[in-house]
């Protein structure tokens, strides 16, 4: 009587049964979760708990239990369990079973919780989540198409300008413009909302940059390293617009008079830790009295005031051609401002 009384006062329902699969035990909590009463389900077989359909693959799944040798295990490993209620409305449900022998017979025990709430409100929160994502998904979808009409229109305006030097100030604007766009198509396309693959990107963008500057990738070849694959899209902008002024000002200078060379790209970038941004050449290097941090290019400008945004630290080496180095800190960290070496 005091062990009933215990039983009695769980909020799961604990239904046992003997060695011919009928209900010798209904505590209070089964009879809140199914309908029955105790006194209508006792010596009643456990079949009637459960949709029909599944009927025999519970039993299947108790006679194999009877000559395992666990004493408990966790039902619906395989397959969601279900349970059935008194007016033949079926139910989402966790549930445990364990076994014990009296007088040489085995009896049965199942632990069962109704989680009929909890799947209703995951099924509102996924819903809320693929709302969200198809959202964002739209925003980066716009923000490119946007980014793309700024550019087609500084392109059309751009061949009114008689002047070659001013056409060149717009044709740079629409490859800053354009590295932009590409981050959101990146992201726009991409499972992942919240982080660029790298190499994907860098791939697209240099590949642009050569088709923009009419440089052929035979005579100029373009080496890249990229450890890392994937960047947040906070370090991605500002990398994005360096990488794109440093491979601008290679392609449009490192190599005069149609001469050969090659530019490399190197990104090391593990989660967490500092990492390192370098573009390369070894063309004909930068001019003696220029420096990044006296000219008066914008690109070699933007340059700098970008690694200052992500909080990096620049060295330019001028040797056997060019080479800018960008040490990064490691991501999820306060931004600095960017130190030079000479």
């Amino acid at each position: 009587m005091k062990n009933q009384v215990i039983i009695d006062l769980a909020e799961d329902a604990i239904i046992s049964a003997g060695p011919d699969h009928r209900i010798v035990l209904f505590n209070r909590g089964a009879e809140k979760i199914f309908g029955f009463r105790a006194e209508e389900i006792l010596h009643q077989p456990l079949d009637v708990l459960l949709p029909s359909r599944l009927a025999s693959t519970h039993g299947a799944h108790i006679r194999e239990f009877s000559h395992s040798p666990e004493a408990a295990r966790r039902m619906g490993e395989r397959r969601e369990v279900m349970g059935r209620r008194k007016d033949g409305t079926e139910f989402p449900a966790e549930a445990s079973i364990s076994k014990a022998q009296v007088d040489g017979e085995w009896f049965f025990t199942v632990m069962l919780r109704d989680v009929s709430a909890r799947k209703l409100a995951e099924a509102k929160i996924q819903a809320s989540l693929h709302e969200k994502e198809v959202l964002l998904k739209e925003i980066h979808h716009r923000v490119k198409n946007n980014l793309q009409v700024v550019s087609s229109l500084l392109g059309l305006q751009a061949r009114l300008i008689p002047d070659p030097a001013t056409r060149k100030m717009f044709q740079e604007s629409q490859n800053r413009i354009h590295s932009m766009a590409m981050l959101h198509e990146r992201l726009y396309e991409s499972e992942n909302l919240s982080e660029i693959d790298c190499f994907e990107y860098v791939s697209e963008l240099t590949a642009h940059l050569f088709r923009s500057y009419g440089v052929s990738a035979t005579r100029v070849k373009l080496r890249m390293q990229l450890e890392q694959t994937r960047m947040s899209m906070d370090a991605a902008v500002p990398c994005g617009l360096i990488l794109n002024e440093l491979v601008s000002n290679a392609l449009k200078y490192a190599f005069p008079d149609g001469r050969e060379g090659e530019i490399r790209i190197e990104l090391r970038r593990e989660p967490g830790q500092p990492g390192c941004l370098s573009v390369s050449d070894n063309g004909v290097g930068l001019p003696a009295d220029v420096t990044l941090w006296s000219t008066k290019s914008l690109g070699l400008r933007l340059v700098r005031i970008l690694a200052e945004e992500l909080g990096a630290t620049v060295e330019v080496k001028s040797a056997k051609g060019t080479e800018v180095r960008l040490q990064l800190p490691a991501e999820g960290t306060a931004p600095r401002a960017a130190e030079h070496k000479s």
